[in-house]
C-alpha cells in the first residue's frame, strides 16, 4: 500500500479519535452502559460473570474484556477511553483496506453509527464492528489463513445477539462456497493463492461451528427469566410493516432534531416519506441484491444475514438503533468483501456492468446520510445531558451523602447512578431487594409501575431497621400527599435528559 494511503488512514483515525474523545468526555453514561460495567465489576469469578449474563440477552466477550479493567479501579470512565480504542483501530483498519474512495472513508468515519452509537456510547457492539473488519481483512486470503477466519469469526459469536446472526450467515456461505469447490462447481482460489489446505479449512470451520454454539447457549435464558420472554410466530401486518421500515433506519440513520432525539428518524416526521417508506426500503433491499447478483458468495450473505436480522427483530425483540445497525453493517461487510468472492457471468452485457455502476453512487449516498446522522447526533449530544445518572452522583459526592442507605426507583434508571458513585449497592424497589446492576428475573418483573406508596412504604421500613435517613431515587416526582404525609424533603431534581426516564429526583426521609 502507497505511504500516503496509510498516512491518510493514520491521520483520518487520529481526526476521528479526537473528535469522538471530545464528544465522549461531554456523555453521560446511560443505563445499558453502566450495567455492563456493575456485571463484570461485581462478579467475583467469570463463572459468576456467566451466571449473572444469562439474564442479559447478550454473549460475554465485552464483559470479559471489562473485568480486568474493573479490577484496575471502579470508575467506569475508563471503559470509555477502552471503547473509544477498540473504535479507533476499527476505523484504521477501515480506511487502511476497505475498497472504498478516499471519500466514502471519510464519511464513514463520522458516520451516525461509527461515530456516535459505535464509539461514543460504550456498549458491546464496537467490538463487533471491529472483529467484523478484521474478517473483512482476512477474506481475500481466506483459504490461507481459515484458522485465523475461523478464530475471529469464533470471537464475533461472543460480541452480541446481533453478530451471531452475520457470523450465522458468513458460516453458510463459506460452507456453500467451499463444498461448490469440492463438487467442481466453481473455484473459490482467487489468482495468486495457492490451494486451500484442508485441514485447515476444518480446524477453522469447526472454530465457527464452536462459537454460535457456545454463544446460543449462553444466550439460552435460564427458567426464571423476565425478559422479553415471549416470541412471535403470527403474521401481524403492522408489525411486519414496522421491521421492514428498519431498513431506512439503519440505511439512512439521521436522527430526529429534538432533545428526544435518539432512536428517533427524522425522515419518518415527514408525511412525503411516511407514504413511501416501505416501497423505498424494498429498493434499497434490491439494490443491495443487485449490487451482488454476481458474486453468490456474497449475494448468500446478504440474504442470508438481513433475512435473520429482520426476522429477529420481528419473532423476538424489535431493538433500537443500535441494533438496527446491524443491517447497515451487513451492507458495509458485503460491499467490502464481494469483489474477493467467485464471480458468475450473465449472458447480458448491461447485467453484467450493473453491479460496478451502482456500486461508488450507491455507498456514496449511503455513507452522506450516514455522515449528516453522525454529525446532527453529535451536535445533539453536546447542546444536551444524556442522562443525569453523572450529575446526580456528583451531587451526592459534593453533600457528602455517599455512604447513605438508598431506595432507587425504577431500578434500571437509578443503576447509572450507582456505577457513577463506585457504589456497593443500593435497595431497588423493583424485586425489593438491594443490588448494583439490575437481574432480569422473574422476582423483578413483570415491568409494571410501582405505586409512589409501595416506594414510600419500603424506605421507611429500611429506616426503621437502620435508624437513620434513608435516601430516595427517583425518575419520577413523587406524589405531594406523601411527601406531606411522610414529612420527605425534596433535595433536588435533574430532568430534561435525551433519555427522558432518566431524570431524578432525590428525597430524604429523615431518620425518627
Amino acid at each position: 500500500m502507497p505511504t500516503k494511503d496509510k498516512h491518510y488512514a493514520l491521520g483520518l483515525a487520529l481526526l476521528f479519535l479526537g473528535v469522538s474523545a471530545f464528544t465522549a468526555s461531554h456523555h453521560e453514561m446511560w443505563r445499558d452502559e453502566i450495567q455492563a460495567w456493575l456485571l463484570a465489576r461485581d462478579s467475583g469469578s467469570v463463572f459468576e460473570l456467566f451466571a449473572h449474563l444469562k439474564y442479559e440477552g447478550h454473549p460475554g466477550l465485552w464483559h470479559l474484556c471489562l473485568m480486568p479493567l474493573t479490577r484496575l479501579t471502579h470508575s467506569p470512565v475508563i471503559m470509555q477511553v477502552f471503547h473509544l480504542l477498540i473504535a479507533g483501530i476499527t476505523v484504521y483498519l477501515f480506511v487502511r483496506y476497505a475498497p472504498f474512495n478516499l471519500l466514502q472513508k471519510f464519511l464513514f468515519c463520522f458516520g451516525y453509527f461509527v461515530l456516535y452509537e459505535y464509539a461514543i456510547l460504550a456498549r458491546n457492539y464496537a467490538l463487533g464492528l471491529l472483529l467484523i473488519t478484521v474478517f473483512c481483512i482476512l477474506f481475500k486470503a481466506r483459504y490461507k489463513r481459515f484458522i485465523w477466519v475461523g478464530c475471529v469469526l469464533f470471537l464475533l459469536a461472543h460480541t452480541s445477539v446481533h453478530a451471531l446472526i452475520l457470523t450465522i450467515a458468513v458460516g453458510v456461505a463459506l460452507c456453500c462456497e467451499y463444498v461448490c469447490h469440492c463438487c467442481r462447481l466453481n473455484p473459490f482460489v482467487q489468482e495468486g493463492e495457492t490451494t486451500a489446505d484442508k485441514r485447515a479449512v476444518w480446524i477453522g470451520f469447526t472454530l465457527i461451528g464452536i462459537g454460535i454454539m457456545t454463544s446460543v447457549l449462553q444466550l439460552n435464558p435460564p427458567p426464571d427469566t423476565g425478559f422479553a420472554v415471549e416470541w412471535k410466530f403470527t403474521y401481524e401486518p403492522e408489525e411486519l410493516s414496522k421491521v421492514i421500515k428498519l431498513i431506512s433506519h439503519a440505511f439512512l440513520p439521521i436522527p430526529e432534531f429534538s432533545l428526544n432525539f435518539w432512536n428517533k428518524h427524522q425522515l419518518e416526521t415527514y408525511p412525503v416519506f411516511q407514504s413511501i417508506q416501505i416501497p423505498f426500503c424494498c429498493l434499497l433491499m434490491l439494490c443491495g441484491v443487485l449490487l451482488f447478483l454476481k458474486r453468490p458468495t456474497a449475494l448468500l450473505i446478504y440474504l442470508v444475514a438481513m433475512f435473520g436480522l429482520l426476522s429477529f427483530f420481528y419473532i423476538k425483540y424489535y431493538g433500537s438503533m443500535r441494533h438496527h445497525g446491524f443491517l447497515f453493517i451487513t451492507l458495509l461487510m458485503t460491499g467490502w468483501i464481494y469483489k474477493d468472492c467467485p464471480e458468475i457471468d450473465f449472458r447480458s452485457k448491461s447485467l453484467n456492468g450493473l453491479p460496478q455502476r451502482l456500486f461508488s453512487p450507491f455507498f456514496t449516498f449511503i455513507f452522506i446520510c450516514h455522515f449528516i446522522g453522525g454529525i446532527t447526533a453529535i451536535g445533539l449530544e453536546h447542546r444536551h445531558v444524556f442522562s443525569y445518572g453523572k450529575q446526580v452522583a456528583e451531587y451526592i459526592n459534593a453533600n457528602d451523602m455517599q455512604d447513605m442507605q438508598m431506595v432507587g426507583e425504577i431500578d434500571y434508571a437509578a443503576s447509572t447512578i450507582v456505577g457513577y458513585l463506585e457504589k456497593d449497592e443500593i435497595h431497588y424497589v423493583h424485586g425489593n431487594r438491594p443490588g448494583s446492576f439490575v437481574r432480569w428475573d422473574n422476582v423483578r418483573m413483570p415491568d409494571v409501575d410501582i405505586p409512589d406508596s409501595q416506594v414510600v412504604e419500603v424506605a421507611n421500613a429500611l429506616r426503621n431497621q437502620a435508624s437513620e435517613d434513608i435516601l430516595i431515587i427517583m425518575n419520577r416526582a413523587l406524589d405531594p400527599e406523601l411527601i406531606a404525609q411522610h414529612n420527605l424533603n425534596l433535595l433536588a431534581e435533574f430532568i430534561g435528559s435525551i433519555v427522558d426516564d432518566e431524570g431524578f429526583y432525590l428525597y430524604l426521609m429523615p431518620a425518627l
